[in-house]
């Protein structure tokens, strides 16, 4: 494969139409388009100590092992192998039939760095659970793995995993990030809220 002086692995390939997967966007956050370069690996910039931290946090130890959106190349030849692994083999189907969950871009970003943070994550994790006076609240997690019976969004390149109970509450919510004060947090704007409780803990749909 030839790559231009200046260019990064993962551009190259995605204009190839390598599907490599790049959930955070290319900023550095999820080791997902992690390559292994077999020939050309001294034409290609040096590892930062913080693209080599998230290889080693995410297990990435075979000699050559890359991330394809921090590889910059300088005019030259590479040969490179995409690592498969079972859960590219067989990825969670993403929902085609309800209303989509989205992030804004603020929102992605943030949460892009959080599961960046989270060896192994694959996805964020959405759901309501019963609480406060008007019925529901927000849970947000990690999904390590997606779980039977999940539907998966896909938005800003993060995944977003949410089970067959808490669709009907939260399908076309878009999802934001608000500071308030010092503090950040997810703000969530969702059709389907019909009455908050008066403390903002809760909510019906």
């Amino acid at each position: 494969m030839s790559l231009a002086k200046g260019e990064t692995l993962l551009e190259r390939l995605l204009q190839q139409g390598v599907a490599l997967a790049h959930e955070c966007g290319g900023t550095l956050a999820c080791a997902t388009c992690c390559v292994i370069v077999h020939q050309g690996l001294e034409g290609l910039s040096p590892a930062s100590e913080d693209e080599q931290d998230m290889l080693d946090r995410t297990g990435a130890s075979l000699p050559g092992s890359r991330l394809a959106c921090q590889a910059v190349a300088d005019d030259m030849e590479v040969v490179i192998e995409i690592p498969q692994s079972e859960a590219s083999a067989n990825p969670a189907p993403l929902c085609t039939d309800s209303l989509p969950i989205s992030l804004s871009e603020r929102a992605a970003k943030h949460v892009a760095a959080q599961l960046g943070k989270r060896r192994g994550a694959v996805a964020l994790r959405l759901s309501v659970e019963p609480a406060g006076c008007s019925g529901f609240r927000y849970r947000v997690d990690h999904a390590d793995a997606i779980r039977d019976g999940e539907i998966v969004f896909e938005s800003r390149g993060i995944r977003i995993a949410v089970d067959r109970a808490s669709l009907p509450h939260v399908e076309g919510t878009t999802v934001d990030l608000a500071d308030e004060g010092l503090a950040r947090r997810l703000r969530f704007d969702n059709p389907n809220v019909r009455q908050t409780c008066g403390c903002g803990e809760s909510f019906r749909t």
